[in-house]
């Protein structure tokens, strides 16, 4: 989510709240909270949009800023940031093998009039080269590379609006893909790659869409959080060992959601303008707690139950 949009949506968000990849412990897993929320970082820049782990001991993250000066920060376990490479409206993050694919061109105005401005760039992290993958995008924003090598992306608003398949053998020729969603935005695959799930940002009926990648053109599941809206609006989401989603919104709640049942339980509050999360991977990085980013600029741990830390 970006721009002005996000800005209506987070307002709203708060002000409703006024009113109101390793196994994991079984403790961990079937707790219902609180897990322990502390600061790795502050001040990366505003605001923060993706995350994902090199497996090298960094933790990368996307800021957006403005159009020109938006940029891919590494962040280490010990708080240092250093700048991986400069990206003009960077969005979502995939890490596959040695390499990151980086979707360029998420620009709020660029969705308004459809421009089929963005890319999915590809980072080799053995040889430091940067090479375009993907073109003729128009504002992406979630993405993942799905197991087969193609990789689907999300266009949250404007009239090119929906998920789109950019398939390996012709990433410059995007298609329409799945079901038609209020505003698809983050998305991961299960864990037994047969499922793509995709954040429905701003739907008040469900929130998130699981979508059989045999079948892409079957009407997709729908999941909905069990908590009131607007505060179960979501921006992203990930998977976690136990098979379950964990989402990142606005509102600050960090929610665990049954994919089968729905059943759904407020893990944290406090992540403040959650963006993205993702389970610790590589050194130095916790594989049973959760880390956020959110649009004020800062990454946090999420630390399950008893870790005694």
């Amino acid at each position: 989510m970006t721009g002005r949009i996000r800005g209506v949506v987070a307002a709203t968000i708060v002000m409703a709240a006024a009113f109101t990849a390793p196994s994991a412990p079984a403790a961990a897993a079937s707790a219902c909270g609180p897990w322990q929320v502390r600061t790795v970082a502050t001040g990366l820049g505003l605001p923060l949009e993706n995350l994902a782990f090199d497996g090298r001991g960094g933790l990368l993250v996307s800021k957006t800023l403005f159009a020109d000066n938006g940029s891919i920060e590494r962040v280490t376990p010990d708080g240092a940031v250093d700048t991986l490479l400069p990206v003009s409206g960077p969005g979502a993050l995939s890490v596959r093998g040695n390499e990151l694919y980086v979707n360029t061109g998420h620009e709020t105005l660029d969705g308004v009039l459809g421009l089929k401005t963005g890319t999915i760039d590809i980072y080799d992290f053995d040889t430091g080269q940067r090479r375009t993958w993907a073109t003729g995008l128009t504002m992406p924003d979630g993405g993942t590379v799905l197991p087969n090598g193609d990789a689907v992306i999300s266009t949250l608003i404007g009239p090119k609006r929906g998920l789109w398949l950019v398939r390996e053998e012709n990433p410059s020729a995007p298609e329409r893909y799945g079901p038609d969603l209020l505003g698809p935005n983050g998305m991961v695959v299960g864990n037994d790659g047969r499922t793509l799930y995709v954040a429905n940002t701003g739907g008040p009926d469900f929130q998130i869409a699981a979508i059989n990648l045999a079948n892409p053109s079957a009407p997709a599941k729908k999941i909905r959080l069990q908590a009131p809206w607007p505060l179960n609006i979501i921006d992203d989401l990930t998977i976690g060992p136990d098979g379950r989603l964990y989402t990142a919104g606005e509102h600050g709640i960090v929610y665990r959601v049954d994919p089968d049942s729905g059943a759904t339980c407020a893990i944290a509050t406090g992540v403040h303008l959650g963006s993205s999360v993702r389970f610790g991977a590589g050194p130095g990085w916790d594989p049973e707690s959760l880390y956020s980013t959110g649009f004020d600029g800062a990454v946090r741990r999420l630390v399950p139950p008893g870790r005694g830390e």
